[in-house]
């Protein structure tokens, strides 16, 4: 078993975004999985990327933004699900004035497996 405390884990600040890493490769005995949180702050993008081997599936913790994927806009509410598979370009915008949250779970994830467009 493992309990995990949001408290413990601190935030990274990325270009557009921040990210709390709850679980690694290590911590889940699986190589190329991790579990992490998102925050979109308000007014802010987290610009155009993808991944040519990783999943991303996301849940939302709130509906402060919005997603791109493929061009095409996707509104995620509080509990839906999203998955982002190899290859789909993806942006986030949050266009509300609390922070944006959702979790991530990322399979077949490699630290160098993040293009730029």
């Amino acid at each position: 078993m493992k309990f995990i405390k949001s408290t413990e884990k601190s935030w990274e600040q990325k270009e557009g975004y921040s990210k709390k890493i709850f679980l690694t490769p290590i911590d889940l005995n699986l190589p190329g999985n991790l579990v992490q949180l998102l925050k979109i702050k308000p007014k802010e993008i987290a610009h155009n990327h993808y991944h040519k081997k990783q999943t991303e599936i996301f849940y939302f913790l709130n509906n402060n933004g919005y997603f791109i994927v493929n061009g095409k806009k996707i509104h995620a509410k509080t509990g839906d699900i999203l998955v982002i598979e190899p290859n789909d370009r993806h942006k986030t915008v949050n266009n509300a004035s609390d922070d944006f949250l959702y979790v991530a779970f990322k399979i077949n994830w490699q630290e160098d497996d993040f293009y730029s467009e």
